[in-house]
């Protein structure tokens, strides 16, 4: 009799467990999934596949992020520190330009950074170039070990880096 009630307890259990079809099961829902294997509160590095600029922008968006924006030679420290520390295991990936959110979309070698809508004050092109006449260079890559900027056809696939929106209270 005392293995017959263990087994209808068991039994019970299971079946109080299963989810009714046709709805969801919560616990599967509030299970948080990020594409950004580096992080670190601050910047995300997105290496999980190679997108061109506009989808790495959305793929930022979608996670609370935006594409990085290096607006001092303090954000270029701090984000090649970043790249350097926590992306050191990514860094065979990282040999080619990441995405951040510079660009001359709107109006051609007017630089801004796309997040914040800021016009360059602060630049790290390599070699001081920041203009290729009648390119379609209109996006800015960083190299994660050197930091140097470099112009690039938006339509390129590459990794990308993101930084935490700023929210903003009225």
């Amino acid at each position: 009799m005392r293995s017959l009630s263990l087994i209808c307890l068991f039994f019970g259990l299971v079946w109080a467990q299963t989810t009714p079809s046709g709805e969801e099961d919560s616990t599967a829902s509030d299970i948080a999934f990020s594409p950004f294997i580096v992080t670190d509160g601050k910047y995300a590095l997105g290496t999980f596949a190679k997108v061109n600029w506009y989808q790495a922008q959305a793929t930022c968006a979608s996670y609370g992020y935006t594409l990085v924006s290096i607006t001092t030679e303090s954000d270029q420290r701090a984000v090649r520190n970043f790249l350097y520390t926590r992306g050191n295991a990514q860094l065979p990936l990282l040999d080619a330009p990441l995405w951040t959110s510079g660009t001359d979309l709107a109006n051609e070698n007017t630089w801004i950074w796309f997040s914040n809508g800021r016009s360059f004050t602060y630049r790290n092109f390599q070699n001081g170039l920041s203009y290729y006449p009648s390119s379609n260079k209109n996006c800015i890559a960083v190299y994660a070990i050197t930091g140097a900027w470099v112009n690039e056809d938006c339509s390129e696939q590459r990794y990308f880096v993101c930084e935490k929106r700023c929210l903003f209270e009225d």
